[in-house]
């Protein structure tokens, strides 16, 4: 299928050379899925069920050239809750990534930019766990990086990552202090060692720096005497923290379908929390009343990750282990603890079955909490699932979700299970090299 590149985003040109031949990329797909839960909310009690239709088209445009490529993903997520419209939401995400290889360097360019919503996205590792109301939030990220060969077996990477993001809370959320703006960006150093064909190891250091905020103010009508009063209560939560990082890994390839990667090192990071609140009445018949309280801590961490990806005739296998430091929108860094696994096997030409498990434990950073909730959680989540390829651009996928996440600070659970069908379809669409 022949495109012409007047239909390209202008971006591409910028990063095309006339003497190259490109490969363009045109791959749209779509994909709908029907999803019945009995607690969408991760509440511990009253629950609800929702049934919920997500309506997904989107598109990879691009090229590949010689020492180049160039990919930007569209996506965009209707969310429909059936019995409960208030939740719907239209997702929007859109990435794009560029790479460009020298004779003896590298570079990465990513970024991304995307509307979602937070009942999507607050059980994952930045997320505060908290669903309990539907919020738009946005992000915008990117991550420019640098890879230079000294020679055959030494190189030394450079990265810079950043990402912000805002929710767009209504006036009748301003007091909910679930979710906090943040920004975060990092700045990463990794020397890397190829001892052999099969073994390398590497050395990284790392600073980052975290910054959130987050405001409500609450009105209170009431009579003092026959004197109407109101009474106005506005409260502002702020954190920032500095972390460093130093880890030490190596990378084995056993053979050709089994790797495994492992490092291990240490960080140490420093908050400064600040937490104000003033009352104030009208008329002014009482006097208001403010206080703030400032809270500096230091404190050091372990930082570990393990990978094992095994491919066979049969299928896969991966498993991971890790313990980072990363936002969230809780307000403050967390500390967290993961363990995953996934298995596909490949019941015959069309059809495989497979499982995916995770276990997440967040923990605060920050000992300052006067005012906030604690957001400390463990979050489980168990889904078996088959899948079914009707055609080369059609697969079918039924799966089974049980979702468990404990609240430390009630001492309690909430349970979820999620019972959903998915069909995607992706046409094959050939590439022409001009």
């Amino acid at each position: 299928m022949k495109i012409k590149t007047e239909f390209l985003l202008p971006v591409m040109v910028l990063f095309s050379h006339n003497s190259q031949a490109l490969e363009w990329l045109f791959e749209p797909d779509f994909s709908a899925s029907e999803r019945y839960t009995d607690n969408l909310r991760m509440q511990i009690t009253p629950t609800r069920d929702n049934l919920i239709t997500t309506l997904s088209p989107g598109v990879l445009l691009g090229y590949l050239a010689e020492n180049q490529s160039l990919r930007t993903n569209f996506k965009w997520n209707e969310l429909i809750y059936h019995g409960d419209s208030e939740l719907d939401f239209s997702e929007k995400i859109g990435n794009i990534n560029h790479q460009f290889n020298g004779e003896r360097f590298k570079t990465d360019l990513a970024a991304q930019y995307a509307e979602q919503s937070s009942i999507n996205t607050q059980l994952d590792l930045d997320g505060s766990g908290n669903l309990q109301v539907q919020v738009p939030r946005t992000t915008r990220s990117i991550s420019p990086g640098f890879t230079y060969n000294f020679t055959e077996r030494n190189a030394l990477q450079l990265g810079y990552n950043y990402v912000d993001v805002t929710f767009d809370r209504t006036p009748a959320l301003a007091d909910n202090l679930g979710y906090s703006d943040y920004d975060n960006q990092q700045f990463t150093a990794t020397f890397i060692h190829t001892y052999s064909e099969r073994l390398s190891f590497n050395l990284t250091g790392a600073y980052s720096e975290f910054n959130s905020s987050s405001d409500s103010s609450t009105n209170t009508r009431f009579n003092f005497f026959g004197i109407p009063l109101e009474q106005n209560v506005a409260t502002i939560y702020e954190q920032n923290s500095t972390t460093w990082f130093y880890q030490a890994g190596l990378q084995y390839l056993f053979d050709e379908q089994t790797q495994v990667s492992l490092s291990a090192g240490m960080r140490d990071t420093e908050n400064k929390t600040r937490y104000s609140q003033t009352v104030s009445y009208d008329p002014a018949f009482f006097t208001g009343s403010s206080q703030e309280f400032n809270d500096t801590s230091s404190a050091s961490g372990h930082v570990f990750s393990a990978n094992l990806n095994r491919k066979t005739e049969w299928g896969d296998i991966s498993l991971s282990a890790g313990q980072q430091l990363n936002p969230s929108s809780s307000g403050n860094q967390q500390q967290s603890t993961t363990f995953a696994g996934n298995l596909r096997y490949n019941l015959s030409e069309r059809w495989s079955a497979g499982i995916n498990a995770s276990y997440l434990q967040s923990e605060s950073t920050s000992t300052f909490n006067r005012g906030r909730a604690s957001n400390d959680r463990t979050y489980l989540s168990v889904t078996p699932n088959i899948r079914w390829r009707w055609t080369p651009d059609i697969n079918l996928e039924l799966s089974y979700s049980y979702r468990q996440q404990d609240y430390d600070f009630l001492d309690d659970s909430a349970i979820s299970n999620n019972l959903q069908l998915t069909f995607s379809y992706q046409p094959q669409i050939n590439r022409q090299v001009k």
